[in-house]
């Protein structure tokens, strides 16, 4: 792979993320770990909505459509962000106030110590600065997403591998129907795999970015798109969410921000796990962004401190819906994820506000009747779409794997799913639960954990039946999806409450408030790291993921280089006959030549599946000639009986085709075979040429 194919789609795919979302970011003067954060969901939501209405007016698709959309939204927003905006110049001192003691001073209900009050040290000035904050995010972040990178690159092999699961087919295949039909809409991903006319809803964000990166970057690479977005998402978008609930929603100071960007990386659960099952890559995307959805509930809560990190009502108003369009439409099962987070805050919030207005704490009865009304709307809203939208019960088919008890040290223990419990990090986790039970005013985090980690518990634990189906059935009762959840919140979790604990022990001893205190926590994040690398659970679980992506299962390296070399062979217009389940089918993807079969699922006519089971009677059966003719299949690829999961030969009418007389080969690596279709008579008599 040439190095400068990589660049340039690494260069793409960062456009894609940043650039639409960049004019409303400027407009809204957002706080630099802010605008990060925010750009990639903004710039998400734009994407999704410029490719409905791009298709609605006929605009072809390209990355000019959201850009110009975006560019638009900045400008409507550019004046009333500039009179609005929350944003100040703070001077030191108060910047000092707002960041060092945020968890312990008065904002918790206890008066301020005699360490409060104390000069803080030159470390702690040098973090209470501008400089400092961004010394103590960047870092984090270079921590966690280098990480995350190396892990994810480590089980892919390399930067342009192909993924050999199920799902794979299809994701890559519809970016290449995005590409060839010119129209990114949902509904045109939806119909890929349906019958004209009968094109259903389809969740296309992933494959809307996918599509524009690869169009952006010149190369024509699919493959590659998908990897280095997979990689861009991981390492990237999913950190800075991280960081920027921490930073933005809570208390926490410099350690809990190093921290949060460091610890994203501390669990395969998440997001490492979701790269290789299934691989459930919009769902992946979604939940990178979830941390954001969290961020601007707890504000819209007001539960989340006051100060120059909370966003203004004009930043608040375009960020909240921006943020749950994007993961709504990145995976419909983000949703659910939301109510499992986000509703104990609701509720956690509705009652604090409560003890204050009883207290009578100005403010507190507005704060009140707001939060106890959103709590509303969300039961009403749960009760209402928990039962409606899941999946029916029959597809709900993954059970439980662990007891009760293993499957509560597992979640408590961060380890994914189907994996023993790593007790050094279950305990590490109780000490950041006491940490911010005792110390923070971010106890709302532990409300929204608690829920996710229940839910972890019962997908892992509960016996099939309809309790089950009733709690998890939302994601298909899938494990894998569902043990990502409580990770969302853990790290976050995580971060503040070692804070918290690192700043009651600079209390206890003065000499930690310098250099010996910056250095254990360096030594700290290494330590986390170490642990995290030494764990059985995550050791076990990246061998799988490797699992998925090194092998040959779906395709060979010899099938891998025949579909690299079928454009030279194949013209553009001619159709393939393949088989998506011994992955002949990515011929699509890869070759960008139509094919007959882009699924394993899929609705089709009579003559579809006739040559699925009979093409290689194409010479002796004329239905078949006349079929093959009327779809203008003139080629074929024999990828031999072997499929995934076990299966062989689905399609018999591929199976030794060349050995019927019914085709040629044309083109051969290894046993990988591209065949022509040979002339063959029809119903009516007359020759059917397909070389012509």
């Amino acid at each position: 792979m040439e190095v400068l194919s990589v660049v340039m789609t690494v260069l793409a795919v960062l456009a894609v993320l940043i650039l639409p979302g960049l004019p409303t970011v400027l407009a809204l003067r957002l706080r630099p770990l802010m605008a990060a954060a925010s750009v990639a969901p903004l710039s998400l939501t734009l994407i999704a909505a410029s490719a409905e209405l791009g298709s609605l007016m006929g605009i072809p698709w390209n990355v000019g459509t959201p850009l110009v959309l975006g560019l638009l939204l900045g400008a409507v927003l550019w004046l009333p962000g500039r009179r609005l905006s929350r944003r100040q110049r703070t001077p030191a001192d108060e910047v000092l106030a707002d960041q060092l003691p945020a968890e312990e001073v008065p904002a918790d209900g206890a008066p301020a110590t005699d360490v409060d009050r104390d000069v803080p040290s030159p470390v702690q000035r040098f973090f209470a600065s501008r400089r400092g904050e961004a010394t103590a995010v960047v870092s984090g972040l270079l921590l966690g997403g280098g990480l995350l990178l190396v892990q994810a690159l480590r089980i892919m092999g390399s930067v342009d591998a192909v993924n050999q699961t199920y799902d794979n087919v299809f994701h890559l295949n519809a970016v290449r129907h995005i590409l060839r039909s010119g129209d990114g809409s949902a509904w045109v991903v939806g119909g890929m795999t349906q019958l004209e006319g009968q094109a259903n809803y389809y969740p296309a964000l992933w494959h809307q970015a996918v599509s524009l990166a690869v169009q952006l970057s010149g190369q024509d690479d699919i493959v590659l798109g998908s990897n280095v977005m997979i990689l861009a998402v991981v390492a990237l978008v999913w950190p800075l969410s991280v960081v920027a609930l921490v930073r933005s929603a809570t208390g926490s100071g410099p350690v809990g921000w190093f921290l949060a960007g460091t610890l994203s990386a501390v669990s395969v659960a998440y997001p490492l796990t979701l790269i290789g099952w299934g691989v459930v890559l919009p769902y992946l995307l979604a939940l990178s962004m979830m941390p954001m959805v969290v961020l601007v509930v707890a504000h819209i809560a007001a539960i989340a401190p006051a100060g120059p990190q909370r966003p203004g009502i004009l930043q608040l108003s375009v960020l909240t819906p921006a943020c749950l369009a994007a993961v709504a439409l990145a995976h419909p099962q983000s949703v659910f994820v939301g109510i499992v987070l986000c509703l104990p805050i609701l509720l956690w919030a509705t009652g604090a506000h409560l003890v204050d207005a009883v207290r009578r704490h100005p403010g507190a009865l507005a704060r009140l009747g707001t939060t106890a009304a959103l709590a509303a709307v969300g039961i009403a809203g749960t009760a209402f779409a928990w039962t409606r939208f899941r999946p029916v019960q029959s597809s709900a088919v993954w059970g439980p794997n662990t007891p009760r008890l293993g499957a509560i040290g597992q979640v408590v223990s961060l380890s994914p799913n189907a994996t023993l419990t790593w007790e050094p990090f279950g305990v590490l986790m109780l000490v950041a639960v006491l940490g911010v039970l005792l110390w923070t005013r971010s106890r709302w985090l532990l409300a929204s954990w608690v829920a996710g980690a229940a839910l972890a518990v019962i997908t892992r634990s509960e016996p099939m039946g309809d309790l089950r189906y009733l709690l998890t059935g939302n994601w298909y009762s899938d494990n894998n999806r569902i043990s990502a959840v409580p990770i969302l919140v853990a790290v976050p979790l995580l971060a503040v409450g070692l804070d918290a604990l690192a700043r009651w022990t600079a209390r206890a001893w003065s000499a930690l408030r310098g250099g010996t205190g910056l250095a254990l926590v360096a030594l700290l994040a290494v330590g986390l790291l170490m642990m995290s690398a030494a764990s059985p659970a995550n050791r076990a679980s990246i061998g799988f993921q490797t699992g998925e992506w090194q092998t040959s299962e779906l395709l060979s390296p010899d099938e891998r280089e025949l579909l690299e070399r079928l454009p030279d062979v194949v013209p553009e217009d001619a159709v393939i006959a393949t088989n998506a389940w011994n992955g002949s089918s990515l011929a699509y993807a890869i070759s960008d030549r139509p094919v007959l079969n882009t699924y394993m699922g899929f609705e089709a006519e009579p003559e579809v599946h006739l040559l699925n089971a009979r093409l290689d009677e194409a010479n002796t059966a004329p239905e078949v000639c006349d079929a093959a003719a009327e779809l203008d299949v003139e080629y074929a690829l024999d990828f031999g009986p072997r499929e995934i999961h076990g299966r062989s030969a689905t399609y018999t009418g591929l199976n030794e085709i060349s050995e019927d007389g019914a085709a040629e080969v044309v083109l051969q690596v290894g046993d990988a075979k591209l065949l022509r279709m040979l002339p063959c008579t029809g119903v009516d008599g007359q020759l059917n040429d397909f070389s012509d």
